[in-house]
């Protein structure tokens, strides 16, 4: 195996670490995500027309919660919206399996993500207008903007684990110094660079601060590969139950909050879940991605 084939076939590995891993996602959504690609890969069809058909069973999802009779609205909308979960994990797989992932296709899917969020919340907004009135598109409001930014905190705590786990990389390390909705140089010039910078100045915003972090592992790469790999043990052991904790803030819990709430007969439980014990659960999160930080920096220093 060359240099090349084995540094791509290691971020194929550990794209989705097993150790942060939601089990819905281990034992049910990915594996049918790859088996989706595989009859995906001989077709031609590339990783961003995947993330289009996602917003596409998204929509098909919210179609159902919103027009289908009680009981089939719940259960048919949930089947739709588990796949798309098989389509939003197919991407990603499609792409690192044809050699074909770039800084594009991650903000295409990141703009594709937030398009299914918004039809969904749509429907939910339009079937708790029928029950409360006006008083549905305040809450559907505060609701979808706090999932905005929980999904913007819990991917930058995933991803930043596995990019200091693993050296694999995603927009923060393409896009460093843009600050919020300001274009980037380069390759992210223009619209690509404005969107990137909102999405990073919006993780920067509600997740927590990591700046001397940065500073001490790379300043431990720099010593050599035993200093660098006893860091990255730490980071590990230190931030590997935070982001499980935070995993509460995943789409699979969100999914399957919509689902009870539907088949329960009033999605404005779910808005409310969303709007308060979410963002309880993010607050949390967030102070214990500082507690970790501030050990792992006291750790390396109190070892230097």
């Amino acid at each position: 195996m060359t240099s090349s084939t084995a540094v791509k076939a290691a971020k194929v590995e550990h794209s989705r670490p097993s150790e942060v891993e939601e089990p819905t996602n281990r034992w049910f959504i990915h594996p049918m995500s790859r088996a989706l690609v595989e009859v995906l890969i001989p077709t031609g069809i590339t990783p961003n027309m995947v993330s289009v058909l996602g917003v596409v069973m998204a929509a098909a999802a919210a179609w159902c919660y919103a027009a289908l009779p009680w009981p089939g609205s719940a259960l048919i909308g949930f089947l739709f919206h588990i796949a798309w979960h098989v389509f939003d994990g197919a991407d990603g797989t499609l792409a690192r399996r044809t050699g074909r992932t770039s800084t594009t296709g991650e903000l295409i899917d990141g703009i594709c993500d937030h398009a299914s969020h918004l039809v969904v919340y749509i429907a939910l907004g339009i079937m708790a207008g029928r029950m409360i009135g006006a008083w549905a598109w305040p809450l559907t409001i505060v609701s979808l903007g706090s999932r905005a930014v929980q999904a913007a905190a819990y991917e930058s705590c995933r991803r930043t684990y596995r990019w200091w786990i693993y050296g694999v990389s995603w927009i923060r390390q393409d896009l460093p110094a843009s600050p919020l909705g300001q274009p980037a140089p380069g390759a992210w010039g223009g619209l690509q660079g404005f969107l990137g910078g909102m999405y990073l100045g919006v993780a920067r915003r509600v997740s927590a601060d990591d700046t001397a972090v940065g500073e001490r592992m790379r300043r431990e790469e720099a010593k050599g590969p035993a200093q660098a790999e006893a860091a990255r043990g730490l980071y590990r052991d230190l931030h590997r139950p935070v982001v499980k904790q935070a995993s509460w803030l995943s789409t699979n819990y969100e999914t399957l909050a919509i689902f009870l709430s539907v088949l329960a007969g009033s999605p404005v439980w779910f808005l409310v879940y969303q709007a308060t014990v979410l963002n309880l659960a993010l607050w949390a999160a967030v102070r214990a991605q500082n507690r970790a930080n501030r050990r792992l920096v006291e750790a390396l220093d109190a070892a230097a």
